[in-house]
């Protein structure tokens, strides 16, 4: 410190180069934070599309209204939000936190205080790479403390370098919350670590504190405090950081322990952590909003959780006094904290039931590898190396871990473990140098032989990582025991392994991991240029190196560094690698195609609050009070769709929806979208709440209705019967022999009846519309697994997997005699005949057509392989990639002259006025004794311009080219003569549909007869069945080359 401070002062007694070799580390860093905020905004200009500033993913969105809300009304956050999770509405604590405020506080100061919408939409743009480059400073600040300013500088370029989850959560237009964290986490972390070291040194007690002598605790105390307040700030960037105080708590258990079994005190280290725990406690008090024991919120679980833990290392350091003032052998000691702990554990069970279940599962599903089906639903929870990911992935866990870090991670693999067991070799002890061999050939033998913690796992029913994870922890703690660690060292190796547990658990905890693998790295550079082979004094100044062991160290780093961070490598069946600024290259993403979608919406629906002609307009950025369920006024409703476009649904079209990207609403999204009729999908909504019958409008896109895309997560939520996707669909697969070898040639989906008669691929598929089924026959072989546990499809050795027959009479006779068969199952064709929906209509298709994504050509091009028939006949005839339905009332048909017991079909032709395309919306209904029956039809052909917007009604895309006609049955009546019903040219109101109207429309058949050739029509008859049957399987033609 002295020597610093001399050089500080005295700056002309040191030359240019000198002063270069003591401050090296600031100018790199400086460099490296503009190269790294560079490479993060090197895509700015593909977020802005006409003038629009635009988002990538979801929770970006939402943001965008947090700030928008604090920047009207700084520095409050919103408190409640109606305009999501419809209808109740929300409060979530992980958005309008401290990071909106320092955004909203940013566009203030760049604006003047009345900055533009604009201006605050790209100064949330730009947020993600400006703390994402930020990150350095805290990562810099740990390495330095473990490697020395040129480990610390090592550690900073690593975090450069690093083309994954890092990387892409720091992006420009990446706008979540997620790159905060690790910012303010490595903040605390330093804290924690200095506050530790100072206790080292000041080595506070008990009596200095009942002398309240203030002078000698001071530092410890400043620090102590700052510490709590860098944890406090992580929490207020993001609620769920509670985690870091429970890392910290862990660290404080093991800590004291150790040093009472060393013979030193465990007071200096209690008095970090009850310092610390209480500013934290307190200052947690501050965000509450929510009374509850939520871990997202801002409930009382913060200030709680860390007045315990505080509370904690009080106990403990007591109970150590008291068990050396008693002379209880020492050897008891961890016993009894053990057995202390246990019981703590019970009583909060007990006491505190809520809480304890909230940290609980949480801890489980954040870092215990246990993460529920639904939490796996979100792409970003995914596990990292899971056997499903590497799968789809084309690659090994070992690629999968260099596709993120390179060598880098398995270098701070080594470094961390050295962080272990160097105090334990250093003694020279040989029974703890035998304790550190043995521990590795442990971890060798889980990594190597991963069936061992397998059949462990299998035993006590817990994941197999889950027990790799306990055993690793058990052999750390055995070390502890037994060797002397620094107290930040100690801390940094418990943050690592939780971190590292936590990014295996959860893909987007790689983000942190990040840091950590930075650091490790730093450490390690430090401990290979201490050893005497290299000849290194120290590396804390850069004239103590060598021009030789720079040469040596700069080889050695560019085989480290060199291979996916900076030269792209060939990584399993997933191509090349990408550096980071290959990786860099970002864009807004699938919202650009709902942009239009959106247009419509705002411009031609009824505004929130004045559906139907209502006068109760909602203040978008209005502030409400907290609410457990909202009181929605008349003429407010619910756009439902499935929860990750809820934010889009919320910020783009200015509605409310049912659900949303916090996962509020899915379980009924669900049970809404999967419903096998309309009478369940009704129930759903009125199930809800009062206002759930509101729900207004239905918005599905093409990977909602796609097997290959995201119609599989519903199904995980669903819970009004016991489904999973193999209800839905199965796997088709076609084999090719290859030199002797059996390999996959192709892989599709096979649909069972049960998809086609889901709410959403009704909409999607249909329009509404009754299909019937087509006289196409898919055909497969059963093979059986080598395990002989599993039974899968694959298609026929002769290479027909489909059949296409002139009439349904031979397809069903070719399926009753053959097992392995189905009819339909492909494309829109479906086992059986759909029935109509009676309250669903087409509004508007989207500009964009689905063949525009590669994910959907990829998915038709595999179907087409898989069957052995063109990709196009797969599409539908109006692939949009989103499609908006309007739930109305629908007009009421009564109708008369026909036969009794018979079958009516009503037909209009509708056109689809922004793709230009039609199609025929079909319904049937069975007539009673008297020949009467009764329709509900969705779509009407008259009355459009009577309504719109303006009048709280929907401004329609999609119109009805002509009016109704109903069929009855033909039959015939002798003497060559046909009988028919018909009713021709019946027009239907819109004011009838929409329900603006009352009253019904009535329908009078008129019985025609008229003489028939019984041997011409044959034969057109069979003409007209093979046309209709060649008819179904195919599409328009120009899907062909977009689709090739």
């Amino acid at each position: 410190m002295s020597a610093d401070t001399e050089r500080i002062e005295d700056p002309d007694s040191k030359s240019v180069l000198e002063l270069a070799k003591d401050w090296y580390h600031v100018p790199a860093l400086l460099v490296i934070l503009v190269a790294m905020l560079a490479v993060r905004l090197r895509s700015y200009s593909t977020f802005i599309r006409d003038g629009d500033v635009l988002f990538s993913g979801n929770d970006a969105w939402y943001h965008l209204r947090e700030v928008t809300y604090t920047v009207q009304n700084w520095p409050s956050t919103m408190p409640f939000d109606p305009w999501t999770y419809f209808p109740y509405g929300t409060s979530v604590g992980q958005f309008g936190t401290i990071y909106d405020q320092i955004i909203a506080t940013a566009a203030l100061v760049v604006g003047l205080g009345s900055p533009s919408p604009d201006l605050v939409a790209k100064a949330l743009l730009v947020a993600p790479a400006v703390f994402g480059a930020l990150v350095a400073i805290p990562t810099f600040l740990i390495g330095r403390r473990l490697g020395g300013r040129l480990g610390g500088v090592f550690g900073v370029v690593i975090l450069a370098l690093l083309p994954g989850t890092f990387l892409q959560r720091g992006l420009v237009g990446f706008a979540d919350h997620n790159i905060a964290e690790p910012f303010f986490q490595g903040f605390a972390v330093v804290a924690i670590m200095i506050a530790l070291s100072v206790a080292n040194r000041e080595k506070p007690v008990w009596e200095l504190v009942a002398a309240r002598d203030f002078d000698a605790l001071r530092s410890t105390l400043i620090w102590s405090a700052l510490a709590g307040v860098g944890m406090t700030l992580y929490m207020w960037a993001w609620p769920p950081g509670i985690l870091l105080v429970g890392i910290f708590g862990l660290y404080l258990v093991l800590q004291m322990v150790a040093d009472y079994v060393r013979g030193q005190s465990p007071e200096h280290v209690a008095f970090v952590g009850a310092v610390s725990m209480l500013v934290t406690g307190l200052l947690m008090f501050v965000p509450l909003t929510d009374f509850s024991f939520s871990v997202t919120n801002f409930s009382l679980l913060q200030p709680v959780f860390a007045f315990g833990i505080g509370a904690g290392a009080v106990f403990l350091a007591a109970l150590a006094r008291w068990w050396e003032s008693n002379d209880v052998d020492d050897r008891g000691y961890p016993v009894a904290v053990a057995a202390l702990g246990l019981v703590a554990v019970i009583g909060t069970a007990v006491v505190l039931p809520d809480a304890f279940r909230q940290v609980s599962v949480n801890f489980l599903r954040t870092v215990g590898f246990s993460a529920g089906a639904a939490t796996r639903t979100i792409g970003e929870a995914q596990p990292f190396i899971a056997a499903s990911v590497l799968q789809n992935s084309g690659m090994t866990a070992t690629e999968r871990i260099m596709s993120e870090y390179g060598f880098t991670f398995f270098t701070g693999l080594v470094g961390a473990i050295w962080l272990v067991g160097k105090p334990l070799v250093r003694d020279g002890d040989t029974r703890k140098i035998g304790y550190v061999a043995g521990s590795l050939a442990v971890f060798g033998v889980i990594f190597l032989i991963p069936a061992i913690p397998a059949g462990i796992g299998g035993l006590l029913g817990l994941e197999s990582s889950l027990v790799s994870l306990a055993i690793a922890s058990a052999l750390i703690v055995g070390a502890v025991l037994q060797a002397d660690y620094e107290s930040e060292h100690l801390f940094v190796l418990v943050w690592a392994a939780i971190i590292t547990s936590a990014a295996f658990t959860q893909v987007r905890f790689n983000y942190y991991l990040a840091v950590v693998v930075a650091v490790m790295n730093a450490y390690l550079l430090r401990e290979i240029l201490s050893l005497g082979i290299i000849d290194l004094a120290g590396t804390d100044r850069l004239d103590d190196v060598s021009y030789g062991t720079v040469a040596v160290v700069a080889i050695a780093l560019l085989l480290v560094l060199t291979p996916v961070l900076v030269v792209p490598i060939q990584l399993g069946n997933a191509g090349t690698s990408s550096n980071a600024l290959q990786s860099s290259q970002t864009g807004p993403g699938t919202v650009t195609q709902w942009q239009d979608s959106f247009e419509w919406m705002q411009n031609s629906t009824p505004e929130e609050g004045q559906f139907g002609g209502a006068s109760n307009e909602m203040d978008y950025y209005g502030t409400y009070e907290r609410t457990d369920d909202f009181d929605y006024a008349e003429g407010t409703y619910g756009v439902m769709s499935w929860w990750d476009y809820g934010h889009w649904i919320t910020v783009l079209g200015e509605r409310i929806p049912n659900a949303n990207p916090f996962q509020q609403g899915a379980t009924e999204a669900a049970n809404f979208l999967l419903a096998p009729n309309e009478e369940q999908a009704s129930d759903v909504l009125a199930d809800m709440s009062e206002e759930g019958n509101e729900t207004r409008y239905v918005m599905v896109d093409w990977q909602m209705a796609s097997t290959d895309s995201k119609f599989g997560a519903p199904t995980v939520f669903y819970d009004e019967s016991n489904v999973s996707t193999s209800d839905f669909y199965s796997t088709m697969y076609r084999l090719q022999e290859q030199e002797g070898q059996t390999r996959v040639a192709a892989v599709s989906s096979l649909k069972d009846q049960r998809y086609y008669e889901s709410l959403m691929v009704r909409l999607y598929a249909y329009h509404g519309s009754a299909r019937e089924a087509s006289p196409i026959v898919v055909d497969w072989e059963e093979r059986t697994s080598a395990d002989g546990e599993t039974t899968f499809k694959v298609t026929p050795s002769d290479g027909q997997a489909v059949r296409v027959f002139d009439n349904m009479t031979a397809a069903e006779e070719y399926v009753a005699n053959d097992p392995t068969s189905q009819i339909g199952g492909i494309g829109t064709f479906p086992e059986e005949r759909v029935a109509a929906l009676e309250h669903y209509r087409l509004v508007k298709s989207s500009n964009n057509s689905a063949l525009r994504s590669g994910s959907y050509q990829n998915s038709l091009i595999r179907a087409g392989n898989t069957y052995g028939i063109q990709a196009q006949a797969l599409v539908p005839n109006n692939p949009s990639w989103v499609k908006t339905f309007e739930r109305v009332p629908g007009a009421t048909v009564e109708g008369s002259g026909a036969p009794a017991n018979a079958t009516v079909t009503a037909r209009v032709q509708m056109r689809d006025q922004t793709t230009g395309t039609n199609f025929t919306y079909t319904q049937q209904a069975q007539t009673d004794a008297d020949g009467e029956f009764t329709m509900t039809l969705p779509y009407s052909t008259t009355g459009y311009d009577e309504y719109g917007p303006d009048n709280g009604y929907t401004n329609v895309d999609v119109r009805a080219t002509g009016d109704y006609t109903f069929t009855g049955p033909t039959t015939f009546a002798g003497n060559n003569t046909i009988v028919s019903y018909q009713a021709q040219n019946v027009a239907v109101e819109e004011g009838l549909v929409n329900g603006a109207e009352d009253g019904a429309v009535e329908v009078t058949l008129e019985r025609n007869e008229q003489e028939f050739n019984l041997t011409e029509n044959s034969d057109s008859d069979d003409s007209q069945t093979n046309e209709s049957a060649s008819t179904s399987a195919s599409v328009d033609a120009s899907a062909v080359s977009v689709a090739a």
